[in-house]
């Protein structure tokens, strides 16, 4: 990129400045200091780094204008970085290009003695524009920072996300270190929460964290392969309740939640409990299931391959019916414990004649040996029922 530079008397009044560029960069860092307290209260810009700075784009300008050299955009992104990188306002930047050109205009007049007005006129738009396209490549820069520290912090949040839920029972301090910098209290109440997320509603952890943060209530999420594992946490009971509430309008299919808790150190095992509560819905099904009122289906997701093993023992030869009967036995069978053993409340749930639901009883007694009408032969099936469920077809 090229600025015309053809006026021989701004090329002369700016390789003027440049033999004096030392005093030229140390009135502008005053003036910075003293224009923006952002300069003064910055912990990470040191004022070499000021100095450097400001010298380079002085110089780089300067040269330009006196027609020694092309513009050099470089400098001025690199500009741009530090200051994002060093949490220096964008405006506080656009400032600094606008008070050096003034600088330089200044100067140039002081050393314009001697020459007529008619030769200063062209000076200050070639002045302007290249004030104009330095500070166009700093914001370059600067936006270039933004983006890539957004991401930075993205990254690390979700790093510390991860070690939340991590067991971290050998070194506790992990969690509460990782706490510390997420910005969550290291009391208060909590609960975990383990959700399916669905392709037809995509959620994100930021979503929905930011969801939540808009009803007042602090979580932090970490995306698994088996879906998506929340902290959440509230002052107050409520407030968890009113978190899972709000989850409906983000999760549409299964989610688990642990059981309350106060100290982070309990949060590898809420963790636990929010996944066996989950799969406490059967698979495809949807819902919010907490791992505190689990009783019977704890059972089973605690110990699936014993509960399969029942499964087979228990309904033996109906799982071996071709697919349509064996689900018609299976409906039956879970439509008659729902209406609590009336044959009357099964057949009108199941649009069937009650001779219909009797024979059906009867055919998964002489299948499987069990009589509903038998308490303890009643109780076999239904764990049975609930293990195919829950855990899907056991002779798999």
């Amino acid at each position: 990129m090229a600025i015309s530079t053809s006026s021989s008397t701004a090329a002369a009044l700016a390789a003027d400045l440049l033999e004096d560029l030392p005093a030229l960069t140390g009135t502008l860092v005053e003036r910075l200091q003293r224009a923006e307290e952002t300069y003064l209260e910055s912990q990470l810009l040191t004022l070499e780094q000021l100095s450097a700075a400001c010298t380079e784009n002085l110089s780089s300008i300067l040269t330009v204008l006196a027609g020694r050299g092309r513009v050099r955009i470089d400098v001025a992104r690199a500009t741009g970085r530090l200051k994002a990188e060093q949490a220096i306002p964008l405006p506080a930047l656009l400032r600094a290009y606008r008070l050096g050109g003034q600088l330089i205009w200044e100067q140039m007049l002081d050393g314009s003695r001697g020459v007529s007005p008619v030769e200063l006129l062209d000076v200050p738009g070639r002045l302007w524009a290249a004030i104009d396209t330095y500070s166009d490549a700093a914001v370059e820069g600067y936006r270039e920072a933004e983006i890539l520290l957004t991401h930075a912090d993205a990254e690390a949040r979700a790093l510390l996300g991860r070690t939340v839920f991590d067991d971290h029972s050998d070194n506790p301090t992990a969690i509460i270190d990782a706490m510390r910098a997420l910005g969550l209290p290291e009391r208060a109440s909590y609960v975990v929460v383990c959700a399916e997320g669905s392709e037809s509603r995509p959620a994100t952890a930021t979503a929905t964290a930011g969801r939540l943060q808009s009803k007042g209530i602090t979580s932090v999420w970490d995306a698994r392969p088996d879906g998506y594992l929340g902290l959440i946490c509230g002052r107050y009971d409520a407030d968890i309740e009113s978190a899972l509430t709000e989850l409906g309008a983000v999760f549409d299919q299964r989610v688990g939640v642990s059981g309350p808790f106060s100290m982070p150190i309990e949060i590898a095992r809420a963790v636990d409990e929010a996944r066996l509560a989950r799969r406490s819905v059967p698979p495809g099904g949807a819902g919010l299931s907490r791992y505190g009122s689990l009783t019977l289906a704890l059972l089973l997701v605690r110990s699936p391959d014993t509960a399969r093993e029942v499964a087979v023992r228990t309904l033996g030869p109906l799982l071996n019916l071709p697919d349509d009967e064996r689900e018609e036995m299976l409906a039956t069978l879970e439509a008659w414990f729902e209406c609590d053993g009336s044959t009357a409340a099964t057949a009108g749930r199941l649009h069937f004649h009650r001779n219909t639901v009797l024979y059906r009883l009867r055919k998964i007694r002489d299948l499987t040996g069990k009589s509903v009408d038998k308490p303890v032969d009643a109780t076999e099936l239904y764990l049975a029922l609930r293990a195919v469920q829950l855990l899907g077809d056991p002779r798999v």
